[in-house]
């Protein structure tokens, strides 16, 4: 009996470490996953400004942060609000207008998901 409560104890661990893995915004080569309108707008806002050369893609990133990619975009919401909104600091030199500004700060109030 203490066997199979272990053995029940060790299934329901394993069950749960794998659910709680995956989230609706892993993995980006999975096409079901269907990107949400304010995700979209911030998307286009990080490739116009963000995701260009010289600035945070490969290979060439400053501090490691690539923002090609949608789970990259997600991964760093706070710290894109943080440096583009709250600190006016991103894009060096030339800041984000307010209605970008305020699209990122739309999308991170609602949940800051590809899905939202």
């Amino acid at each position: 009996m203490k066997n199979a409560k272990y053995l029940l104890m060790l299934v329901c661990a394993a069950y749960f470490t794998v659910s709680c893995s995956k989230d609706d915004n892993s993995n980006d080569n999975n096409n079901t996953i269907t990107p949400g309108p304010k995700f979209t707008e911030v998307k286009s806002i990080v490739n116009t400004n963000c995701a260009v050369s010289g600035c945070h893609v490969n290979p060439t990133n400053p501090n490691g942060v690539n923002l090609q990619t949608n789970d990259n975009i997600v991964a760093h919401r706070a710290k894109i609000k943080e440096m583009a909104v709250d600190l006016d600091l991103m894009p060096p030199g030339n800041p984000l207008p307010e209605t970008e500004q305020a699209k990122i700060t739309a999308w991170i109030e609602a949940g800051g998901r590809i899905t939202d």
